[in-house]
């Protein structure tokens, strides 16, 4: 089996009948990964949920309570992040449902660690919820406001993170020991909240570009989703389409200072030539 430079944990619940199929294809790729008992939600007892989960805080950010679910995906996250400081070494993080590019595997996993740690803590391999038929879209409509190359890979941070998902992440040793340190205690937040993560933890938090993972959300149905759409009320059609021309003058606004990002780092290199 060749060994990757980055180990692959992949988090999967032993109930969930999906780990089979990810760790045939992991298998046939030949590269180094381990499969990570998720925390099951459902088993939590009332005084174990208690004990590690902060509802005023959730309250206070969300508006809402987390599921045992969400609890206990943040739970099984941090189990690995042990893993991966222990190991001290990078490593990517994937979810059971994941579904893998070409890319991921030629040149994600192969990526300098030094080097992808030097711009970034946490890189988002992919995106929660996303079909790969509507991604051009996005990238249109959430262009990075900062960019580098590393390996061939284009990692940057987009104008606005959110939660979007951990269905694959790239982790350094290092951001996984802080990790660990700022969401010591009862969780109060999701595991996928980012900006919590920049804002309160200080992780340099980037996206991949284009996405080398995707979500199976379409064919394979989450239990953590199904426990959400019942504490969350859905946004109207008419809600909806009320953004639509708010979101074109943002897209617009953010491109032109992408453009004149560019045309000012065109002229830092034409002037740093000629000096």
């Amino acid at each position: 089996m060749m060994e990757s430079l980055a180990p692959i944990h992949v988090i999967s619940l032993p109930r969930s009948g999906r780990r089979d199929a990810i760790a045939a294809l992991l298998s046939d790729r030949g590269v180094e990964f381990h499969i990570e008992d998720a925390v099951d939600g459902r088993l939590l007892t009332h005084s174990e949920l208690t004990a590690v989960y902060d509802d005023a805080a959730a309250r206070r950010r969300y508006g809402r309570s987390l599921t045992s679910a969400e609890v206990a995906c943040f739970m099984s996250h941090r189990s690995v992040w042990r893993k991966v400081v222990d190991t001290g070494r990078a490593a990517v993080i994937l979810e059971d449902d994941a579904i893998l590019e070409p890319v991921f595997f030629e040149r994600v996993l192969h990526a300098d660690e030094s080097e992808l740690s030097a711009v970034a803590d946490i890189v988002l391999l992919g995106r929660s919820k996303l079909r790969r038929a509507a991604s051009s879209w996005t990238y249109f409509n959430e262009p990075l406001r900062w960019r580098a190359s590393v390996g061939g890979l284009r990692v940057g941070v987009p104008f606005k993170q959110w939660t979007s998902g951990s269905v694959g992440y790239w982790i350094s040793a290092h951001a996984a020991r802080r990790a660990l340190a700022y969401s010591d205690g009862p969780l109060g937040t999701l595991l996928d909240d980012w900006p919590w993560h920049r804002d309160e933890g200080g992780a340099r938090v980037a996206e991949l570009r284009p996405y080398a993972v995707w979500e199976d959300f379409e064919r394979l149905s989450s239990s953590i989703e199904q426990e959400r759409k019942a504490r969350i009320k859905p946004r109207s059609s008419l809600h909806i389409a009320a953004l639509w021309p708010l979101r074109l003058l943002r897209t617009t606004v953010r491109w032109s200072l992408v453009a004149l990002q560019r045309l000012s780092s065109g002229s830092d290199v034409v002037r740093a030539r000629h000096e």
